[in-house]
């Protein structure tokens, strides 16, 4: 959970940009939260096993439904006739008897060295960054160099976590987040996790997101919230701004530059957002209104 001495609270969607503005340390990366209360865990972590799965491998079933939603993806992707990401033989053996190099530089079998999952070769990485960035539940956690674009993921995931909410949603207490890690004091727990930048070929969308991941390694999926770790308070912040605030937010960035055309280049991008610009007035209005929307 967090801890609230790593807690800045903004009043403004204009103070927080002006924080941003004012403070540009190198190594600084971002992510944005659409709700307060939620953690740095990945999309593996919440994603479910497959029955089959279950029934095979029993309470270790989620030790291996990272590997199973991989597969799957790839072989869709062969099916469609889409490049897969740092495509190679290296890369196909791997997902069928995953292996990885030891601290002595010998070949292991992962399922029976799970901490070095996943391995360290760039082939396995660019993949799993693909995946990653098209939906596919990965150990790997977004995130962007500029907090502008950490912004309006973190409007964006609000609107759409406000719809799931429905009339459960309190707007009064509702609080956006950016949090902030120092990778240059995170340097010294690399052992712990590691930050890593797929090349922008990857995905178009990657390159205008300015994105990068995180990730830790080994099978246990319960422990990959980087927040978990006792000391993350020496590389974590979270920045904290009113709901009410969100049309204004927007606003701003879109003035910067910073929309969703400009981060999902093409149809989709546009697509998402005449809807997002409908949740976003229908949310303002909410709160100007001071009401509960109705079903």
């Amino acid at each position: 959970m967090w801890d609230e001495s790593k807690d800045n609270l903004h009043l403004t969607a204009s103070s927080l940009l002006q924080h941003f503005v004012s403070d540009q340390r190198p190594g600084l990366i971002y992510r944005g939260l659409g709700h307060h209360h939620h953690t740095l865990s990945p999309s593996i972590v919440r994603a479910k096993a497959s029955r089959k799965l279950e029934a095979i491998y029993g309470g270790n079933s989620k030790t291996f439904k990272e590997i199973a939603y991989l597969s799957w993806f790839v072989n869709a992707c062969d099916d469609a006739g889409l490049q897969v990401a740092g495509d190679s033989n290296e890369l196909r053996n791997f997902l069928m008897e995953p292996t990885g190099q030891n601290s002595q530089g010998r070949n292991v079998d992962l399922f029976k060295f799970p901490s070095l999952w996943p391995t360290d070769q760039d082939s396995v990485f660019r993949f799993l960054a693909q995946a990653q960035h098209h939906g596919v539940p990965t150990r790997l956690l977004d995130w962007t160099s500029s907090p502008l674009v950490a912004c309006y993921f973190a409007v964006s995931q609000a609107l759409n976590e406000r719809v799931r909410q429905g009339n459960e949603a309190d707007l009064s207490t509702w609080m956006v987040s950016i949090v902030e890690l120092d990778s240059n004091a995170a340097g010294s727990f690399k052992n712990t996790f590691r930050i890593r930048k797929a090349p922008g070929s990857t995905s178009k969308n990657l390159a205008a997101q300015k994105g990068m991941f995180t990730f830790i390694k080994g099978f246990e999926l319960d422990s990959l919230d980087i927040n978990n770790h006792e000391l993350s308070h020496t590389y974590l912040k979270r920045h904290l701004l009113p709901l009410s605030e969100a049309k204004g937010l927007m606003q701003h960035l879109e003035r910067l530059g910073v929309t969703i055309a400009t981060l999902f280049p093409g149809y989709d991008g546009a697509a998402k957002n005449a809807t997002e610009a409908m949740l976003l007035e229908d949310l303002d209005q909410e709160i100007r209104d001071g009401v509960e929307p109705q079903e």
